[in-house]
């Protein structure tokens, strides 16, 4: 049923369709009668079947809600229309430009570092701190200026503070110049293994003229002959023989 306010046919109406849970007549007529007391609103139509209210007139969707809720302790849900998305915050990405930054602080106690760590939270660009006492060592992490925290640490804490330098990364190899260097190192291998074959080669020959050597100087002392000098006998009758016999 339309239960219509009097109102100046000027005005722009809109329609609004809600999703109610109605247990019974009763509620229907409480949220009825509470909804024709809010300002802007011309009819409201109330269907069982559907759980649904129609809503005539220019009021906002969301208000009618809190108001169902508030009243009826009943969840009510937006139909039409459909309440527009939410714009997405662009956030600005900067851990690009992220980096840490490693001091060396004179700190006492826990304590100092304590205070010291909430000190330089408060700078801008700052995300991130980390504190070892033993050892002196304040580790920064955000956007910030490395020289500028130094003074900012100074100027809040009065302590001095010193930049540990960090170790310049190693620049990585190029690809191509890689890839000749492995080639290289492969040919060298390749070069290796032909000269060890051509000198096992040369040394196999070697060994095989030696055993040929072996042989023959076996062979020649086996056939060795010592040579017989035969002296002849002394003449009978030579003048050079004191003993000759001599014919008178």
């Amino acid at each position: 049923m339309w239960v219509n306010l009097f109102q100046q046919e000027s005005e722009p109406k809109a329609v609004i369709i809600l999703s109610v849970d109605l247990h019974c007549i009763g509620c229907a007529k409480k949220i009825e009668k509470s909804l024709l007391r809010m300002k802007g609103v011309a009819g409201v139509k109330v269907d069982m079947v559907k759980n649904q209210v129609i809503i005539e007139g220019v009021v906002e969707p969301q208000a009618v809600c809190n108001m169902i809720t508030e009243k009826t302790k009943t969840s009510a849900k937006i139909l039409f229309p459909l309440p527009l998305p939410l714009p997405v915050p662009v956030v600005v990405s900067s851990s690009c430009n992220s980096h840490d930054v490693e001091l060396n602080v004179n700190m006492h106690c826990e304590a100092c570092a304590q205070q010291l760590r909430h000190k330089i939270l408060k700078m801008k660009g700052v995300s991130k701190v980390e504190t070892e006492v033993g050892c002196g060592k304040v580790r920064v992490m955000g956007t910030m200026d490395g020289e500028k925290l130094v003074e900012y640490v100074y100027r809040r804490t009065k302590k001095q503070a010193k930049i540990v330098p960090q170790p310049q990364p190693q620049p990585q190899p190029d690809q191509k110049e890689l890839q000749a260097k492995q080639q290289v190192k492969k040919e060298d291998e390749i070069d290796k293994q032909e000269g060890g074959d051509e000198d096992a080669k040369l040394d196999n020959k070697e060994e095989a003229d030696d055993d040929e050597k072996k042989e023959n100087q076996g062979r020649m002392m086996y056939d060795y002959q010592p040579a017989l000098y035969l002296i002849p006998p002394p003449q009978l009758f030579s003048d050079d023989n004191p003993n000759a016999c001599s014919i008178s």
